[in-house]
């Protein structure tokens, strides 16, 4: 009969085995037939494994605590006998031992029962060692299974399931897990787990803590008799009763990537010192699951990576194609709006350096509203012609023809751009450029084409009024039609002088701004390059007749675009006078020609000269050196240019009244002042000068100082007259 102590740990798997257990009590009765009155028979194995069986005849007097005198036989086999007690012992292996133990009945001889004691104690081992062996096939068994497994599964959930649970069964565990460690976060992660709560799944901790962390950290398998006391515990798993703690790391080409650990929950309970190399096996077999599954993810993902690149790249060399075929075709920036827009799945919008819309489109089937991305001309200083730039809402990617912005294509970005859209824009980007500078081409040719004509035109160079009118109408100008005639010179730095590419590019480029502009303000009109110079002939304002001062009134304004162009530009502008026929071309230009020399002469500032103006001022100008005209005059209006403080006043006094043919009334009216006001300056100006405005010599050479003072502010402190331009308001 069995009466095994409960107390005494025994797995599962062992209580589950009878073969030991028919020894044992074979083992005892053999004992009490050969004249045992009381025996007890036990097999201890390593990790604490206790197993026996005793007995006694009824009416036999038992010697008390006979088990405990075999346990402790089994711990220290050269304990002493007492009382005519005999034993016999046997040595299993691996630290294990059995042990019988009986007292003779009164008249049986104690040699008779040692020996059967003896073999007794065989028989037992006997049966212990082939359970031992069957327990090792088992093992192996469970091995060659859990291979199997991962070498034909890539469900790396359910490998590392199965494993953790032979594992924990194999070794009469209570329960298994599954730890990965993810290096570059420092956490590990429970990937698998045996009789553990379902939420451990995926719980992580932080790496440094636990058993888990020293076993990778030491790369070694390492056992833990009680965790409650463990110094590295997670206080977070103390609501696991974990015991005894055994894990083993796994190991890819030496390097660590997890761990495994069995845990025993029964207090005493210890691991058997074959049983870390047991699970290093399972620890193997699992490392190299995790390898297969990771390997296996990493090719099917780079196999999908390498099919939607190869997808992409098909999808990129089609759209570029069709990019193309709009520029070969001649489809122009619109075809390539067009493609653009569909390949993108977004508007977009193609604009000149100008941001002058050239074309736009939206993807087919949208509604969205490609106009709304239109952009104006930035303000100076944002910085939009150097790289992408835009909002949340459009971006805006510069065209270039070598290092110059020739033009911006706009497109919406909502979402972000994909290599693949941005190799699109790229494309989209030359193909644009290409159409620029093929529409450059055919301007360039047109404003030779034009510019020779106006060359011809101010020149007088043409054989007659017919001939020129008739070169202008196939141009598409009307030489019937009055116009203003403007000269222009860019004011140049004579510190920083330009590069002549880079002068000449600031030259055409504000002669194509010019001439947009004025195709808008005045219809007919038409701008050309003449030299260093920019020559403008500006039809009147629609219907309205023409008036004096309608040209200089331009070229305020003309100055106020340049300034918006780019505030760096500075113009000085002469006003040549209207033209009404073919012939008035060439002396009207002679005029502003001579008007603007005659400036430089003085130093070229930026500003505006009506040449008519000038007058008998032209030829003395261009006779007299700059600096006898100013010292003619300081020497004329000294009192007046002194700085006092009366002086701005009386000399925009005495302007007024000669410009106004000496008349006090419509003096008064421009100098917005009573006529007596203009009475007292004028004989204010009398007594500074000490000279009578009544005589002709005096009035020819204060008009003659006022002129140079106007060209030249520096003669005086400044311009007197309040002008924003040289001509009249």
């Amino acid at each position: 009969m069995s009466i095994a102590d409960p107390t005494r740990r025994r797995s599962r798997w062992a209580r589950a085995d009878a073969d030991v257990e028919a020894a044992l009590l074979a083992a005892t009765e053999a004992l009490l037939e050969v004249g045992a009155g009381r025996a007890a028979v036990a097999l201890a194995m390593p990790g604490g494994t206790v197993e026996e069986q005793r007995g006694g005849r009824s009416g036999t007097p038992l010697p008390e605590a006979l088990d405990d005198l075999a346990a402790g036989l089994l711990a220290d086999p050269d304990m002493p006998l007492a009382g005519g007690i005999v034993a016999g012992a046997v040595e299993v292996g691996d630290g294990g031992r059995v042990v019988a133990v009986a007292r003779p009945r009164p008249g049986v001889e104690a040699e008779a029962v040692r020996v059967a004691a003896e073999a007794a104690a065989l028989g037992v081992a006997r049966a212990a060692l082939l359970r031992r062996g069957r327990s090792h096939s088992g093992q192996l068994e469970r091995l060659l299974a859990t291979a199997r497994r991962v070498a034909e599964s890539l469900e790396l959930e359910t490998v590392l399931g199965a494993i953790v649970r032979d594992a924990a069964v194999l070794l009469g565990a209570d329960s298994g897990e599954m730890l990965l460690w993810d290096e570059g976060r420092r956490k590990l992660r429970v990937a698998a787990a045996w009789e553990l709560p379902g939420d451990i799944i995926g719980y992580e901790m932080p790496f440094g803590e636990g058993l888990s962390s020293q076993v990778i950290l030491q790369r070694r398998t390492l056992q833990v008799d009680d965790y409650a006391t463990y110094e590295h515990r997670v206080h977070d798993l103390d609501r696991i009763a974990f015991r005894a703690i055994l894990g083993a790391p796994l190991l890819v080409r030496g390097s660590p990537i997890g761990v495994l650990n069995v845990h025993a929950i029964s207090e005493g309970h210890r691991f058997r010192p074959g049983d870390a190399d047991l699970l290093s096996a399972f620890a193997g077999h699992a490392a190299i699951a995790v390898d297969h599954a990771r390997r296996y993810d990493n090719e099917v993902r780079l196999g999908r990576q390498l099919a939607s690149t190869n997808a992409e790249l098909v999808r990129s060399l089609t759209l570029q194609r069709r990019l193309a075929e709009q520029v070969v075709t001649g489809a122009g920036h619109a075809g390539l709006a067009g493609e653009l827009a569909a390949a993108l799945g977004r508007p977009v919008v193609i604009q000149d350096h100008l941001w002058r819309v050239m074309a736009g489109a939206s993807p087919p089937g949208s509604n969205a509203d490609w106009g709304a991305l239109t952009s104006p001309r930035p303000s100076a200083g944002r910085g939009r012609d150097q790289g992408e730039a835009g909002s949340p809402e459009r971006q805006a990617v510069p065209v270039r023809v070598g290092r110059e912005v020739v033009g911006h294509i706009t497109f919406g970005s909502e979402d972000r751009l994909g290599p693949l859209d941005r190799a699109l824009i790229d494309v989209a980007a030359t193909g644009a450029a290409l159409e620029f500078a093929r529409l450059r081409a055919a301007v360039d040719v047109e404003q030779r084409v034009r510019g020779e004509f106006g060359s011809d035109l101010v020149a007088g160079t043409f054989g007659s009024d017919e001939a020129i009118a008739a070169r202008a109408a196939r141009l598409g100008y009307d030489l019937g039609e009055p116009r203003d005639l403007l000269l222009i010179d860019l004011v140049e730095d004579d510190q920083a002088e330009p590069a002549e590419a880079a002068a000449l590019e600031g030259r055409r480029r504000l002669t194509e701004h010019l001439a947009e502009s004025l195709l808008h303000r005045r219809p007919g009109s038409f701008v050309f390059g003449l030299g260093r110079s920019i020559v403008v002939l500006a039809t009147t304002r629609g219907s309205e007749p023409p008036r004096a001062g309608d040209g200089t009134a331009l070229a305020v304004e003309l100055q106020a675009l340049a300034a918006r162009l780019d505030p760096a530009v500075a113009l000085v502008i002469g006003v040549g006078d209207r033209c009404t026929e073919a012939a008035d071309y060439a002396p009207s230009f002679r005029l502003a020609r001579s008007s603007l020399d005659a400036m430089g002469r003085l130093g070229r500032r930026p500003g505006i000269v009506g040449a008519r103006e000038l007058g008998a001022l032209r030829p003395l100008l261009a006779a007299t050196a700059p600096e006898e005209l100013r010292a003619f005059a300081r020497r004329t209006l000294a009192p007046l240019v002194d700085g006092s403080r009366v002086g701005p006043e009386l000399l925009a006094t005495l302007r007024a009244w000669i410009d106004e043919g000496q008349v006090q009334r419509r003096a008064a009216q421009r100098c917005f002042v009573h006529v007596n006001t203009v009475v007292y300056r004028l004989k204010r100006v009398e007594e500074l000068l000490g000279c009578s405005l009544d005589d002709p010599a005096t009035i020819f050479e204060l008009t003659l100082a006022l002129r140079i003072l106007e060209l030249d502010p520096a003669v005086g402190t400044g311009d007197p007259f309040g002008r924003t331009a040289l001509g009249r308001r």
